[in-house]
């Protein structure tokens, strides 16, 4: 954007795209960008533009649904191959063939595009509101169809906080709404297990793979020492694991590992239990 990292100012950004024409308001400074305000028409293109295209993916017929299936595990193999795999875009891209694999009863497709999602949904923060919902949206769909409910009541926790922030996202308000209460109305297991691992959590996974020690995560991720071992005994009570070494081992096996970058990991290896 041309601004050098000690320089400070301030910028207005104009973005078009998820069926809004948004205009934010940002503070840069100290290699810092910080959104101060965002608002624009929420309705230019419909706000429900988004909700429009995966309800009409969802009820295509079962051959051209296999094929829209087929684009989007392409779509999602290409993110990987071009390195962009933390695009915001790609949890989305995943959280959409969930639903279609579901669609066609391809429980274990689904399965596989929910942990590709989750491993990456802490990189949709109230920066990007509008996808950063619809996409958790389509989580929560999903895992109410699979009977996890306690995997759908993360990702519902996740946007009551994102429309706490950004309050004025049109219909997708009322769409949490309705999902909110048809979510109260389901019966299944409340025991949180890995799909309910929250985007905090998500964040410290791929550390625990790391040979740094906890004093030194808890620096890396510059949060008090207490929030990191409550969030490392949540992880293990979600994998099932009884040390780090398991839980590592736990989350590898589910693909919440796979592909870490060196952004993600900051040390080689996994550090022994």
């Amino acid at each position: 954007m041309g601004w050098t990292k000690r320089q400070r100012d301030d910028a207005g950004c104009f973005g078009r795209g998820g069926g809004t024409f948004d205009v934010g308001i940002l503070d840069i400074g100290d290699g810092v960008v910080e959104v101060r305000a965002t608002s624009g028409d929420t309705h230019l293109g419909g706000d429900d533009f988004d909700r429009r295209i995966v309800d009409c993916l969802a009820v295509c017929s079962s051959a051209t649904t296999a094929s829209i299936c087929g684009w989007t595990r392409w779509r999602c193999s290409g993110l990987a191959r071009a390195e962009i795999e933390d695009s915001p875009a790609f949890p989305l891209t995943c959280a959409v063939q969930a639903r279609t694999a579901l669609h066609r009863a391809d429980v274990p497709a689904a399965r596989q595009a929910l942990v590709g999602a989750q491993r990456l949904r802490h990189l949709l923060t109230y920066a990007y509101p509008h996808v950063a919902v619809q996409a958790r949206l389509e989580l929560v769909r999903a895992h109410i169809a699979l009977a996890d409910v306690a995997g759908a009541r993360t990702p519902m926790q996740e946007i009551d906080e994102l429309l706490t922030r950004r309050p004025g996202l049109g219909t997708l308000a009322e769409e949490a709404e309705a999902l909110r209460a048809q979510l109260a109305r389901q019966r299944g297991s409340p025991v949180p297990g890995a799909s309910a691992l929250t985007t905090a959590e998500l964040r410290l996974l791929p550390l625990l793979s790391t040979y740094l020690s906890l004093p030194e995560i808890t620096a890396e991720l510059f949060l008090p020492p207490h929030t990191i071992e409550a969030e490392v005994r949540s992880v293990y009570r979600k994998l099932g694991a009884s040390s780090r070494r398991q839980a590592v081992t736990r989350a590898r096996d589910l693909g919440l590992l796979e592909g870490l970058s060196a952004r993600q990991a900051k040390g080689p290896g996994t550090r022994p239990a």
